[in-house]
């Protein structure tokens, strides 16, 4: 029995794995990068009505409550005070963001998707070589 035949296979599978998971995290990253940007104009104007301080380990974060310009409640983390209008943009799963604007927060949102895109093509490419070679 030959036993690098084994080795190839196991090979083959762990490069196959590997782009699968930075296939899975490119999609993810374009996901969150894009909710924070809200680029399809999905944000309203919300009044923001208490906000509290929530410890999480050694970092804090405000915990905003909102209401809209149709009296739904909403909640979201922001630096705010009670009174002030801000826009929120629903995010894909659930939760209310406040969008960023300008180059530098979509250039952030996309920097991260294009490079682990490349890494999925690189990786796939490697399965592909390693999959094809002559036995």
């Amino acid at each position: 029995m030959r036993r690098g035949g084994n080795r190839r296979r196991s090979t083959t599978l762990m490069w196959g794995l590997l782009t699968l998971l930075c296939a899975g995290a490119t999609a993810v990253a374009l996901l969150l990068g894009l909710a924070r940007v809200a680029p399809l104009g999905g944000a309203q104007s919300v009044v923001v009505t208490a906000c509290e301080t929530r410890a999480a380990g050694k970092n804090g974060y405000v915990q905003c409550e909102a209401r809209t310009d149709a009296g739904a409640r909403i909640s979201l983390r922001h630096d705010g005070h009670p009174g002030e209008r801000v826009d929120a943009a629903r995010a894909p799963w659930g939760s209310y963001v406040i969008p960023e604007h300008g180059l530098g927060a979509w250039s952030a949102a996309l920097v991260l998707p294009v490079g682990l895109a490349l890494t999925t093509t690189v990786c796939a490419a490697v399965t592909r070589r390693a999959a094809r070679r002559p036995r």
